[in-house]
């Protein structure tokens, strides 16, 4: 094979097998003609840069002005790499002609094959007989003749399009679905596929006819354009259709604005807005409906606009300052649950800023909550405003430690209950020492002065405070001990650590004055085994000398699998009345926490935490979750339960939640999902899905149960059929049957 090698500083032409002492400037014309952007033409080349043909043969016919190219003909130039079995160009027609197996490479990666091309006006114009082409996507493309205008408008006659592999087997060559029109023109200036007169096919036989359609072409990664609807039936809210829209509004804003007919509600109005900005990004969600149905008396349905607003924002000022927010409103309780937007029944709406600066840090934040429960009263739900922390870690060490300050601040107000206000300073310091042995010493104390201002509070007699001012001072001292012992052994490796953690403070410091606002959250367990003070927030603080004693065991295998044992228990010289009855830390000795986690292999794992009654070993709280791959089979098993240490008013509780997918082909799923209330004895929800997923096309047919039950929301079933077509979005069929017979 001969290489040519055409400097633009030149015609020195070097062949392998001859030295050819000059080539036609037409030779230069050629391959820029080919391969060059349509502006450019043999005397716009600049120097220094080179173009590469390989070829078999080249012939130059003086008389013809014809240069031919013959035997694996490649031409390089830029991005863009050419190859046929033989090219001409006609240097006074202007006209090149590409012959067998050409192929074409554009530098977005699409692939054009055709037997037989023939081009004029620099690439601008042309003929293509039998066109392929690959899309960077992997779709296809395909037609008997194609036509080329202005550079960018291909036209392509009697097309095929269709982003499916083709099987190879003999006989089974017909993409899955494909669209046949009588012209498909690929506009890449609009970067739109563009389709007249056309066809739909599934498996190979019509089903629909569409006179014109367009969708974008795969360069496009933002462009407006409806969206793909959805339409179907809900026995609360009638037959419903929706067309979304996306409105590319600049290069960093866009929304879509999603419109949804209900027969019996009404139009409801959904808008996505997302703004991206230099110092942040922020973006809303809103939803809006004037309601046409009946008013349900004591319900939200009453209402005659029901609407909500979900946005969030996150800002950056410089390499310090920070601020935010997170907002979470809507006009009811039963909006977004009865429109299927959230099942949340708990909002909160929140505001920040934040100043890090090393290991400093100060954040001042606004909180505004609503609760969505019929036992919500928005009268008694607080909003706090401000809520100050700032955290600051003094540089060197302090008697072989170091030292910290922390200070928080809080503002508590409610239209009807209880008021309060709290500054509260903390200094602490640690320090730790690991001995020869390899045992670790740690040493901690801390100083806390808070001072209250509080109004309206319950106390214990039944009454309620008047305005009063509390202060309380709360120290603390601890040590702890610590020996991780490794032990390699054969295949496992296993390590034992030993734990032991002794802390005094004065049972002094709980006030009936002093509501308990951020503390009421409990929860006894490992994770806070070998804390200071077991709860979560400031209201509440736990007294008295006590000792914390637990061990951690593991093993890991060489394979990867491993297992391991978390198991305490605290100890007090009295009691703490601080903890109530069914906490499990009230009494000298506290019930027994421990965590279990069995990784044997990546494809199962076992999570269990628990916590066992002190006297007589029986489970006051029990969660396992587990999860499992076998081949095509998966599953998740999930079990808790809960005695009434978490809270008094819910009761105990007992749940077991499930899930399994089953991989029947490569293509084709079926799941199921369940939920139910083991105490209650009453299933929550359920559910089974069967789905087929490939390259080109998305099915999933579904049925699904919900039992809930508040004011205008009612238990129904639904059966949810949906199809998605890759580059041509999706759409869903819904159908609500109605409650279940009995419930």
């Amino acid at each position: 094979m001969g290489v040519f090698e055409l400097r633009r500083a030149g015609t020195n032409i070097v062949n392998r097998r001859q030295h050819l002492r000059t080539l036609p400037y037409a030779l230069l014309l050629v391959v820029a003609v080919l391969l060059s952007p349509k502006s450019a033409v043999a005397a716009d080349i600049e120097p220094g840069g080179d173009v590469l043909m390989q070829a078999d043969e080249l012939a130059y016919d003086q008389n013809t002005t014809v240069v031919t190219a013959t035997g694996n003909v490649e031409v390089a130039y830029g991005e863009r790499v050419m190859t046929a079995d033989k090219m001409t160009y006609n240097e006074t027609t202007g006209v090149v002609i590409a012959t067998g197996n050409v192929v074409l490479l554009e530098p977005s990666g699409d692939v054009i094959f055709a037997e037989r091309a023939e081009l004029s006006d620099e690439l601008r114009d042309g003929i293509v007989d039998t066109l392929q082409v690959l899309l960077s996507d992997k779709s296809r493309l395909a037609g008997n003749e194609a036509q080329r205008r202005n550079g960018n408008v291909t036209s392509v006659y009697k097309g095929v399009f269709s982003p499916c592999d083709v099987c190879e087997e003999e006989g089974k060559t017909t993409p899955l679905w494909q669209i046949k029109a009588f012209r498909v023109v690929h506009n890449q200036a609009e970067q739109r596929i563009i389709y007249e007169d056309a066809f739909f096919e599934l498996f190979g036989i019509p089903i629909a006819y569409i006179p014109f359609f367009s969708h974008p072409d795969p360069t496009v990664e933002r462009q407006s354009g409806l969206l793909a609807p959805s339409f179907g039936n809900s026995s609360d809210l009638g037959t419903f259709l929706q067309v979304p829209y996306y409105w590319v509004i600049d290069d960093n804003i866009d929304a879509t604005i999603a419109p949804t007919y209900f027969s019996k509600e009404g139009t409801l109005l959904e808008v996505e807005y997302r703004h991206a900005l230099e110092s942040g990004a922020f973006e809303a969600d809103v939803a809006a409906i004037f309601p046409d149905s009946d008013e349900i008396t004591g319900t939200p349905a009453e209402e005659n606009f029901r609407g909500s607003l979900f946005a969030q924002g996150d800002f950056r000022s410089d390499e310090v300052w920070s601020w935010g927010f997170n907002t979470q409103l809507t006009t009811d309780d039963t909006f977004l649950r009865r429109f299927n937007l959230s099942d949340e029944t708990d909002l909160t709406s929140t505001v920040y800023v934040n100043a890090e600066n090393g290991r400093n840090l100060f954040t001042a934040e606004g909180f505004y909550f609503q609760g969505l429960l019929a036992t919500d009263n928005p009268r008694t739900t607080p909003v706090i405003a401000p809520l100050l922390n700032y955290h600051h870690e003094f540089g060197g060490e302090i008697f072989g430690g170091s030292t910290a300050l922390d200070i928080n601040a809080m503002i508590l107000n409610r239209n009807s209950g209880v008021d309060s206000r709290r500054f509260s300073a903390d200094l602490g310091w640690d320090s730790e020492t690991v001995t020869s042995t390899g045992e670790v010493y740690s040493f901690f104390a801390n100083m806390r002065a808070d001072i209250y201002h509080t109004d309206n509070v319950t106390l214990d007699d039944g009454t309620f405070s008047d305005p009063a001012t509390i202060g309380r001072a709360l120290p603390t001292v601890g040590a702890e001990w610590r020996w991780p012992l490794v032990r390699e052994g054969g295949t496992t490796r296993q390590v034992v650590e030993p734990i032991v953690q002794l802390i005094y403070s004065p049972n002094t410091g709980d006030r009936d004055e002093i509501p308990d606002e951020d503390s009421l959250s409990f929860e006894f367990d490992t994770s806070n085994l070998f804390d200071d003070s077991r709860f979560a927030g400031l209201d509440r603080w736990e007294g008295g000398a006590r000792a914390n004693v637990g061990f951690r065991a593991s093993i890991y295998g060489e394979d990867g699998g491993s297992a391991s044992l978390e198991f305490g228990q605290t100890f007090r010289l009295r009691e703490n009345n601080t903890f109530d009855n069914a906490s499990g830390l009230r009494d000298q000795e506290s019930d027994y926490v421990g965590h279990i986690s069995l990784v044997p292999s990546e494809n199962f794992t076992v999570d269990h935490r628990f916590r066992l009654d002190k006297d007589d070993l029986t489970f006051r709280r029990n969660e396992v979750d587990a999860t499992g791959r076998w081949g095509p089979v998966s599953a998740t098993l999930g079990y808790a339960f809960f005695d009434q240490s978490l809270s008094a008013a819910l009761g105990e509780r007992e749940e077991f939640t499930g899930s399994a997918a089953y991989g029947i082909t490569d293509y084709w799923t079926v799941s199921a999902y369940t939920r139910r209330d083991i105490e209650g004895k009453q299933t929550l929800n359920n559910g089974i899905n069967i789905g087929y997923a490939d390259e080109c096309l998305t099915v999933g047919l579904g049925f699904a149960q919900s039992f809930t039950r508040d004011r205008d929301i009612e238990p129904k079933n639904s059966l949810i059929f949906s199809i998605v077509l890759k580059h041509l979005g999706g759409t869903q069929f819904t159908s609500a049957l109605g409650a279940p017979s009995g419930s």
